[in-house]
């Protein structure tokens, strides 16, 4: 057996010599060498030595020399149905190692690989199984080409890779891809031990049937791609370090939790980029969510949206959370750090009870963009055990803790704009605009708001210093600060629901005030809260009456327009009635709450060119009323 050995080595290198391939096989895995690869084979008994990879001759069951081509540094696996054939190209044959069961595919990555042996190794997948899949290991970068797959694993991820380094997935330009999990303790339908490149010009449809469609421990970078995501048990996209989105398309529905997820990945010792934050720099991002207090996009820590375009719908409720004792609300966008939007398009949507556009325990930053959010899910609220998704009644004496409204913006540490397009509607019991758990400055950009309830409410200070406001509310007040409202710049329109809701409201029972230094206002509400101290350097002018929408208000001195102002079209006459609330955090007996935007109220006008103690026009439609411009009123 020996002798016969020798000599079929023997002609295998004889005829090498005038052939381009010598090809190793046994059952469907194959060792594909070219001439140049191969150089000078030595053998001892049994064996055959090629290019550093013995072979034992009597277990690889034929050699056959071609003329085939082999693309240097790859593995190629061709799946076909319940099968799948293996060709590790030669010049990395010392370093692979492969099993294969069926069509169930294990790569064995040597340590050895590195950038000064032989580089990153490419893995191209091709070809359709319904009991397949490719399990990878290793400690070198690599990267998976798909080049049309259809992958199905009943028992386990589609794709398993336990190699903590970069690796690349990759969709070849005009391909489409498909993988899917089944039965096991994945954590996705593709699952890797590190960071993840998910790229190509190709497409590539992700269902998670277990967990998670993908998950990654460490970071997610997405370019180019277009991944669509049809389903998962849990997230669409759960990843530790950071997940980036560079450009391409990404299309994530029926998930059972969040859209996508950052965590961080080690709390105790985290690497420098292990920020736990989510960013969008390009492409276009779709989610839509409707499990339980789902967020379509989550971040353990910031939120941050540089460029692209971001169409989120939350279908999802709110819910009681029995380990926290507290609510839990859905949202579009929800971050326990910061949310910074500064380019971009975003559209998003919110239609189950208490859902939020924005919603972070930091503050959130507009620099610029176009941000549009609407939302339409009822207020929440938990009493005596039972959830109540659509409660109308009052509010005001039910603790935080059992009750959530929906809101357009809602940020627990501040909120800044800078500058920026935001447009916000909302149209439920107790949804305000915007709400800021302490102070809110709006510093420039155009800033479009219709709420139910207040139109935009901070806990602390109040400051606009510029910008484009437009702020109506239903049943609530237009600006509405409990702390100062301060005014030094910017063209404001603002208007409260009438009775005791204000265009502009401060907190004088706590002893803050309004004050104006500077801007263009129109503040129409049954009151207004004036300023009525020193630090109050602008005039302003004062009447009663009805506002219609789009009407003409201005203020003439003579002949001379000196501030005018259009009623806003959006602006509408209703009146809402709804229920007092009883003590203790649960709904109580009925009661009455005053009309919404009923026409009659106080007018109030202030800009740079009134002058304190002159007589002015206010002209209001067809109506005029003469009014002497003051700093100060004894009124509140």
């Amino acid at each position: 057996m020996k002798k016969y050995t020798i000599l079929a080595a023997t002609a295998v290198c004889s005829l090498l010599a005038q052939a381009q391939t010598i090809k190793f096989s046994n059952g469907n895995v194959t060792y594909s060498f070219p001439a140049d690869v191969a150089g000078e084979m030595s053998f001892t008994g049994e064996h055959i030595t090629v290019a550093s990879r013995t072979f034992d001759l009597t277990q690889w069951s034929k050699i056959t020399v071609n003329e085939d081509t082999v693309s240097p540094n790859t593995v190629t696996i061709t799946y076909s149905d319940t099968s799948a054939t293996v060709t590790v190209s030669g010049d990395i044959a010392q370093y692979i190692e492969v099993r294969t069961e069926g069509a169930h595919v294990s790569v064995t990555q040597s340590d050895l690989v590195s950038e000064t042996t032989c580089g990153e190794i490419s893995y191209i997948l091709s070809g359709e199984s319904s009991d397949g899949s490719l399990s990878l290991c290793g400690s070198y970068k690599a990267t998976i080409e798909l080049q049309g797959v259809t992958l199905v694993n009943p028992a386990g991820a589609a794709i398993d890779i336990q190699n903590g380094k970069r690796i690349a997935i990759s969709a070849k330009n005009g391909t489409d891809n498909f993988l899917s999990d089944g039965s096991g303790n994945q954590k996705g339908a593709i699952e890797c031990k590190g960071h993840l490149e998910l790229k190509g010009k190709g497409q590539l449809t992700v269902k998670g049937n277990i967990s998670h469609a993908i998950y990654a421990k460490e970071y997610v970078e997405i370019k180019n791609l277009t991944l669509n995501i049809t389903g998962a048990v849990k997230d669409g996209i759960n990843c530790g370090q950071y997940f980036m989105m560079e450009s391409g398309e990404v299309n994530i529905s029926g998930t059972g939790d969040d859209g996508i997820q950052t965590s961080f990945k080690d709390e105790t010792d985290r690497e420098a980029e292990d920020t736990g934050t989510l960013t969008v720099k390009g492409g276009t991002v779709a989610v839509v969510t409707a499990a339980d207090a789902a967020k379509c996009m989550k971040a353990d820590a910031d939120i941050v949206i540089s460029d692209g375009t971001v169409n989120l719908i939350s279908n999802s409720n709110g819910i009681w959370d029995s380990t926290k004792n507290k609510t839990k609300a859905p949202a579009c966008i929800g971050a326990d750090g910061n949310v910074t939007i500064s380019g971009g398009s975003l559209d998003l949507k919110a239609t189950g009870s208490g859902g939020k556009g924005i919603s972070c325990d930091g503050h959130f930053t507009c620099d610029g963009g176009k941000t549009a959010i609407a939302t339409s899910g009822g207020m929440l609220v938990y009493s005596n055990g039972t959830l109540n998704h659509n409660y109308t009644g009052s509010a005001d004496r039910i603790s935080s803790k059992y009750k959530s409204s929906a809101k357009g913006i809602k940020a627990d540490s501040g909120v800044i704009i800078n500058d920026g397009d935001i447009h916000i509607t909302t149209a439920t019991n107790n949804a305000e605009g915007i709400e800021s758990k302490k102070d809110l400055d709006i510093k420039g950009g155009t800033v479009f708001v219709k709420a139910y309830d207040d139109g935009i409410n901070s806990s602390n200070d109040f400051r606009v210093s510029g910008g484009n406001l437009t702020v109506i509310s239903l049943v609530g007040d237009g600006l509405d600060s409990n702390g100062n409202l301060t005014i030094s710049g910017g063209y404001i329109r603002t208007m409260g629901a009438g009775g005791m809701e204000m265009g502009l409201d401060a907190a004088t029972e706590s002893g803050c005030a309004v004050y104006l230094t500077g801007g263009t206002v129109l503040a129409f509400g049954g009151s207004n809260t004036y300023p009525t101290k020193s630090g109050s350097t602008q005039a302003f002018v004062k009447s009663s009456g009805t506002i219609k929408a789009d009407t003409d208000i201005s203020v003439r001195s003579g002949d001379e327009t000196i501030a005018s102002f259009t009623v806003p079209t959006e602006y509408t006459s209703t009146t809402t009635s709804g229920g007092a609330s009883g003590p203790g955090g649960g709904p109580g007996g009925g009661g009455w709450r005053p009309g919404g935007n009923s026409g009659g109220g106080s007018v109030m006008i202030s800009c740079p060119q009134l002058i304190s103690g002159k007589s002015y026009t206010i002209v209001n439609d067809a109506s005029s009323t003469n009014a002497t411009a003051t700093l100060t009123s004894s009124e509140r």
